[in-house]
């Protein structure tokens, strides 16, 4: 578990993209500038979820969720983030719900599903790939 901010880092690729993502593309940020502002999400990100964890120890979990996550943004006075990460976050909870209806009907209404021969089969340990997109 990462207890410190040098103990979490978060990919640089990722980083960059939102950087550029955020500013006008004739804006152009140092090197110096992309590693200091990954520290500074890695530790947003570390005070996010201590905070997040401690409100869901206060309720007697020991699992957080995304509203102990949403309580913990207010918590740290950042409350003008929690309407769009919310909107954010129902956006997902409705995505995996849809992508998780045609899988299950699929499996209840394909005969070969239920068929023994090799070629019928799918694997167990077939990846999914999740979009989340906080563009709404």
């Amino acid at each position: 578990m990462a207890e410190k901010p040098e103990d979490l880092s978060l990919p640089q690729a990722v980083v960059g993209r939102i950087i550029n993502d955020a500013l006008p593309s004739n804006t152009n940020v140092s090197g110096e500038a992309r590693k200091a502002i990954a520290k500074t999400a890695s530790v947003f990100v570390l005070f996010t979820t201590a905070t997040a964890a401690a409100i869901a120890q206060k309720a007697g979990r020991k699992t957080m969720n995304g509203n102990d996550v949403l309580e913990a943004i207010v918590e740290m006075e950042f409350a003008h983030f929690r309407e769009p990460l919310e909107r954010s976050l129902e956006h997902f909870r409705e995505t995996q719900i849809k992508k998780k209806k045609p899988a299950n009907k699929k499996s209840e209404t394909t005969p070969a599903a239920t068929s023994s021969s090799p070629s019928s089969k799918k694997s167990k340990n077939s990846e999914q790939v999740v979009n989340i997109s906080d563009s709404d």
